[in-house]
């Protein structure tokens, strides 16, 4: 069952997730991958509310999204969940079912989480290496694996119970 929520009541949860983790999910043609996210924005943008990811070029989940044009968030509970965070960050779903290691059922969402945020990609944009502050490019990209950034407009907030 879903509860339908308000993107903005559920900012606060999403920011204090993201250091810890946050799933985001993608699927394409019976294809799906989860991967672990630490860095979103959420907001306002072109007159909507949007999310903006940022995915590796060399990921499995960026070669899903490019073609499926959408994305959801699906944001676990404080504390819970770490192992299937961790193996969702250090896996390729290039090499392994992410899903069936994690015992998730496959769909747009995870359901052990009760928390998603689904999105339609509006606009994406890749990094510059040429313009990127030096002590954040030789931290974050020292091997030259840049991100594109996805700006998702919110399609769908809600909450998921078991019914």
């Amino acid at each position: 069952m879903q509860i339908k929520v308000n993107y903005e009541d559920i900012f606060e949860r999403l920011n204090g997730q993201l250091p810890k983790g946050v799933f985001l999910n993608t699927d394409f043609e019976g294809k799906y991958n989860t991967m672990t996210i630490g860095w979103a924005l959420m907001g306002i943008c072109w007159g909507q509310p949007v999310v903006c990811v940022a995915v590796r070029f060399s990921r499995y989940t960026y070669e899903l999204l490019e073609q499926s044009g959408k994305f959801t968030l699906s944001i676990p509970k404080s504390g819970a969940m770490t192992k299937e965070l961790s193996l969702c960050g250090s896996r390729s779903g290039r090499d392994v079912d992410k899903f069936e290691l994690c015992g998730f059922k496959k769909s747009n969402i995870i359901d052990k989480c009760d928390l998603h945020i689904e999105c339609e990609v509006v606009q994406k944009t890749a990094m510059n290496k040429d313009f990127i502050e030096k002590s954040i490019k030789s931290r974050y990209y020292r091997t030259d694996d840049y991100h594109m950034f996805y700006f998702g407009k919110i399609t769908d907030c809600y909450y998921t119970k078991e019914g």
